[in-house]
């Protein structure tokens, strides 16, 4: 982005925020990081804490890995599973305002939250790994049985549904590397997650890497970045929490299981781990947004 594009952004951003405090409150911006599909800025405001506003990079974003990506959706699942993480007890950045644009000219989908001081970690120190299991353990205690989780619901199986995603970024990666025939891959998938599909009722948070975890004296302080929130198999999230090498036995115990109590479910947690390897393989050598050619 050049700098007059980042300039015309940070502005539209701030004039939008001030407006939701009745135009009263003036807003300073600062760039602070960059994700895959949002700015995040730095915010200050008169006599109020230091906060960050994530904001859309689009609105509408379409991508080999998860089709069609309406970023205003996201904003208000983020908004509703903070709500659910906090009233559960795990921590999480209280969600100061959020908008959902109804014009995308004069301004983007945005979310203010409080800002969580926090320092990088040291994630060979295995009492994080215990804390991050015990973390998962109450996020994966939130089931279906809440009527907040059913903007997280998918239509049909939950097994038919992870299953064409896997397929996708399977279509997407094979682009750069010899895949199975979707109809063999699709087989061997459904035949492994297809007995899963009673699990799948509990709230996944589905990036529980170090990144998104705020780390202060060496104590997990706060989870970031609920943007990938869905209901679904626990097995999920732990292929996904493997997959980022954290998946120990003190991991384990602090989720509540033995070191060897997932031995059987092997098989399961590689299919559910193809789709967080897949994803990476075209996001490595695509880039994160990705528009599907005509």
């Amino acid at each position: 982005m050049s700098t007059d594009d980042s300039s015309d952004r940070l502005v539209r951003l701030s004039r939008s925020i001030s407006l939701h405090f009745s135009g009263t409150c003036p807003v300073k911006l600062t760039p602070y990081r960059e994700g895959v599909d949002c700015w995040v800025d730095l915010v200050e405001r008169f006599n109020a804490p230091l906060a960050v506003v994530r904001s859309a990079k689009s609105e509408i974003a379409v991508t080999r890995y998860d089709g069609i990506v309406d970023f205003g959706v996201e904003i208000e699942k983020q908004v509703r599973a903070a709500a659910l993480l906090r009233l559960r007890g795990v921590a999480t950045p209280a969600v100061l305002e959020w908008n959902r644009t109804t014009d995308l000219v004069r301004e983007p989908s945005w979310m203010l939250l409080e800002f969580v001081e926090h320092a990088v970690a040291n994630w060979e120190e295995l009492d994080l790994h215990f804390q991050l299991g015990t973390i998962a353990r109450c996020i994966h205690a939130i089931e279906t049985t809440d009527p907040t989780l059913a903007l997280f619901r998918r239509s049909g199986s939950w097994s038919d549904w992870i299953t064409e995603r896997i397929l996708m970024r399977a279509a997407a990666a094979g682009r750069y590397i010899h895949m199975p025939k979707p109809d063999a891959l699709r087989l061997a998938l459904l035949t492994l997650i297809g007995r899963r599909d009673e699990a799948a009722k509990v709230l996944l948070h589905l990036d529980l890497r170090p990144p998104n975890l705020a780390v202060r004296g060496g104590r997990i302080v706060s989870v970031l970045d609920l943007g990938n929130a869905i209901v679904g198999d626990p097995l999920l999230e732990l292929a996904r929490i493997r997959g980022c090498g954290l998946l120990s036995p003190v991991f384990l115990r602090g989720y509540g299981l033995a070191p060897t109590g997932l031995d059987k479910e092997a098989a399961i947690l590689d299919a559910f781990e193809l789709d967080l390897v897949l994803l990476l393989v075209v996001v490595s050598l695509e880039g994160a947004v990705t528009l599907i050619e005509g």
